[in-house]
């Protein structure tokens, strides 16, 4: 190994290749489920109260903050 494929020690640590891709699985997860959940509710005939709007908010908070960190780098 040669001395010259070493990064020098006063450059700072290169981020992670894949900033906020956790972020934007767990974001989609959570939408997708709440959509489904909510259209698979009104065939069925239930009911659904606001709470189940919790995770549809949360899912698209871990979506918008996952696309900002990805898009940071660039």
């Amino acid at each position: 190994m040669s001395t010259a494929n070493d990064r020098p020690s006063w450059l700072p640590p290169l981020p992670p290749p894949h900033r906020g891709r956790a972020l934007i699985r767990v974001g989609l997860v959570l939408v997708i489920a709440t959509f489904i959940y909510i259209f698979v509710m009104g065939y069925l005939g239930g009911t659904h109260t606001l709470l189940t709007l919790v995770p549809l908010a949360t899912g698209l908070i871990c979506l918008i903050v996952g696309l900002t960190r990805q898009n940071e780098d660039r």
